[in-house]
């Protein structure tokens, strides 16, 4: 079980901190729109495959506790259900960046267009900003 968690966290840690980066370079001149880009996809790359690991860990957390999972009256249950709606809003809102970054790679090989970096930027800032209250959620669950 604590290989398990351990798996978590490291996935947490990798989608946070690669949100957090990316972001960062994105904040930077535009001379370093291309070191972002190419950061942004391949923190794509790392974000949905350590998704994948923080849904299969998350369930194998989750299905330990299963019998004692309080319900959404209790503030524990409350916290719960707050922390899975905003995972999901994290995800679907997600998709649409990968897209996003998907099209300007696409846009600067051929065009070279700069109009996009600051609607990148919000976008990793926002998803660094989420999976950190992603992060706080879960301390109050682990700890009150």
């Amino acid at each position: 079980m604590l290989a398990v968690r351990l798996l978590h966290v490291l996935g947490m840690a990798l989608v946070l901190g690669g949100a957090t980066l990316t972001w960062w370079l994105f904040r930077q001149d535009a001379a370093s729109d291309s070191a972002a880009v190419r950061t942004a996809v391949a923190y794509e790359r790392g974000f949905w495959a350590a998704i994948g690991v923080l849904v299969m860990t998350g369930v194998g957390n989750l299905g330990s506790l299963a019998p004692y999972v309080p319900t959404v009256e209790t503030r524990w249950g409350t916290v719960f259900a707050a922390k899975l709606l905003l995972v999901l809003t994290v995800l679907a809102l997600s998709l649409v960046r990968t897209l996003v970054v998907h099209r300007y790679r696409r846009a600067e090989a051929t065009e070279g267009s700069g109009q996009e970096t600051d609607t990148l930027r919000v976008a990793y800032g926002a998803t660094a900003l989420s999976l950190a209250t992603v992060v706080a959620l879960a301390e109050v669950l682990a700890h009150g």
